[in-house]
């Protein structure tokens, strides 16, 4: 599915890798990781290898050391980890496409000779950092059981995780599961794909366990595949929440859980089917959907209470929250399903199963109230099918029922796991089987940027960045753009020296942003990227270029 963006992380220095039989080659900053199997000549477990690569203080031996996977030959290799990877530093870890079949890495769980597997496959302490690109992590064991359910956990705070180009499958609990404060989670371009459970309210992709603050949340450009629970869940604190541009397609649970959000925007996203246990009537009366009792939505914005006082010291007036152009829908068969079990008493649960909403009536009033809320604002959002492939929603939702009539029917939940078009470990389905590319032409330019809703990497002749040099230049730089004057497309280069995190946006002459032209990791080279200014109206635009401390605005002119 990743494969036509240009954001790609590796060093600028790369070496030639001679002995292609030996695990690793290593330069400078670099060690290039062949995978060979467990007990062959010179195999070894990713794990061993990672975590034997460091001091005695668990830093690594350079402590800008970057692991690039490389695959080579005409058959994929697995990498295998039997116990928990920990960086008590930084770790990076970038995968490199095999030059002949086109997967990305795979690394998957390994079943140890007494049956036991990895709890996680990564541990962060206090002020790591991980960065994963182009990697495809699975849970599935060697056996073909299930694995662990948590990729990532952390033990004490001022964690950050970047993830870019990454697929994350078949994990069954929280995968990425934070246990402190001051936590940034940046997911760029990745499919979390079938992350379910034998528990309707496991399989999340982000929980911050004991409402741990979170400093930095942003999903943008990313597919939620049959992910039965939240995105993120249980954060006290979200200190700013961006999530743009993508997509979710089936969920069963609640979808975000952390509803005193103060610095959020929900833009340019499609929500396909998600909650598809909807909600008991007396569960929403008790106030089990948020303070006010009232519904159960996508969207829930509760009213502060904790964040008032210090150390948070929020106020109501002073929230910033931003739901535009965004396409939600529920497929009939849900609808159908819901009336079925309440027609016919089939629920365990007393009262009505109620359906779930775009947002529910204590939501919808608080972005209404300017006086109180003067910083909420909710604009075009739509009921609208997108118009996904019927022979990938047919058996998708089919699936999904399966599993929530188990819930509500009081049946044995652990006889059967939601997923969906699960991989097989041993013939793994890169690119991923499914695609969410839609029909539906009136989405195509419904974003707040005049793209289509939802992950834009199911739509790569849209994206409009594109390396025009893979020369490493000497420092960065943003050029003018050409043309200037200019109606209604223009050109911006700039370079990047070096392997960094780069963000390229479009402002108003009032600051405010009305385009995101680039945003996520990208090697050292030159870029182009094509600015299309149709929807908006004449008059002076800055463009701004940051990235790794360089920070650049220039000005141009659209005239129509």
């Amino acid at each position: 599915m990743k494969t036509t963006l240009t954001a790609v992380i590796i060093i600028a220095l790369m070496v030639l890798v001679t002995v292609p039989n030996q695990m690793f080659a290593q330069a400078p900053d670099t060690v290039t990781v062949y995978a060979n199997p467990p007990g062959a000549s010179n195999g070894e477990l990713i794990n061993d290898f990672i975590n034997g690569d460091t001091t005695s203080t668990g830093q690594r031996n350079n402590p800008n050391r970057v692991y690039v996977l490389q695959q080579t030959g005409s058959v994929d290799s697995t990498y295998f980890l039997a116990a928990p990877i920990e960086a008590k530093y930084h770790l990076t870890i970038i995968g490199k496409k095999n030059p002949i079949t086109g997967k990305i890495p795979l690394i998957e769980c390994y079943t140890n000779p007494d049956n036991s597997t990895a709890p996680e496959f990564f541990i962060g302490d206090t002020l790591s950092s991980f960065t994963f690109k182009d990697l495809y992590f699975l849970s599935t064991r060697t056996d073909g059981n299930q694995g662990p359910n948590v990729i990532l956990v952390t033990h004490s705070g001022g964690v950050s995780v970047n993830t870019d180009h990454c697929i994350y499958e078949n994990f069954g609990g929280n995968m990425f599961t934070n246990n402190g404060d001051h936590f940034k989670f940046i997911a760029t371009n990745n499919e979390f794909r079938n992350i379910t459970s034998v528990f309707w309210q496991g399989g999340s992709v982000l929980w911050s366990n004991g409402g741990a603050i979170v400093d930095t949340l942003i999903y943008q450009n990313n597919t939620f595949f049959c992910v039965t629970r939240a995105a993120y869940g249980s954060p006290k604190y979200i200190g700013y929440l961006k999530f743009d541009h993508n997509t979710m397609f089936l969920g069963i649970g609640g979808t975000f859980l952390a509803q005193q959000l103060t610095n959020a925007t929900f833009t340019n996203n499609i929500f396909y089917g998600l909650m598809a246990h909807g909600a008991d009537s007396s569960y929403i009366k008790s106030g089990g959907a948020n303070a006010a009792h009232q519904g159960f939505g996508v969207i829930m914005v509760d009213t502060l209470s904790s964040l008032l006082n210090p150390p948070y010291s929020q106020t109501e007036a002073g929230r910033n929250i931003v739901v535009k152009n965004n396409a939600y829908c529920w497929p009939q068969a849900m609808y159908t399903y819901w009336q079925t079990v309440t027609d016919t008493g089939a629920a365990h649960h007393p009262g009505l199963i109620t359906p779930p909403i775009w947002m529910n009536a204590q939501t919808q009033l608080m972005f209404n109230d300017k006086t109180k809320w003067p910083g909420l604002s909710e604009a075009n959002n739509d009921s609208v099918d997108p118009g996904f492939a019927s022979t990938l929603v047919n058996p998708a939702v089919d699936s999904c029922l399966k599993f929530a009539n188990l819930i509500w029917t009081a049946q044995a939940v652990g006889a059967f796991r939601w997923s969906q078009m699960a991989a097989d470990p041993f013939n793994l389905a890169y690119p991923v089987s499914e695609n969410l590319r839609y029909s539906n032409t009136t989405l195509y330019t419904a974003g707040t940027d005049g793209k289509p809703l939802g992950d834009l990497n199911w739509f790569p002749e849209l994206m409009g960045v594109e390396q025009i040099s893979s020369n490493v230049p000497a420092s960065y730089s943003l050029s003018q753009n050409y043309p200037n004057p200019f109606n209604p497309t223009t050109v911006i280069n700039y370079t990047v020296p070096k392997s960094s995190f780069v963000s390229l946006k479009v402002y108003n002459i009032l600051g405010q942003e009305v385009a995101t032209l680039y945003q996520g990791f990208q090697k050292s080279g030159t870029y182009k990227a094509n600015f299309d200014a149709s929807k908006l109206s004449s008059g002076v635009y800055l463009y701004r270029l940051q990235s790794n401390g360089f920070n650049e605005t220039k000005k141009m002119i659209l005239m129509k």
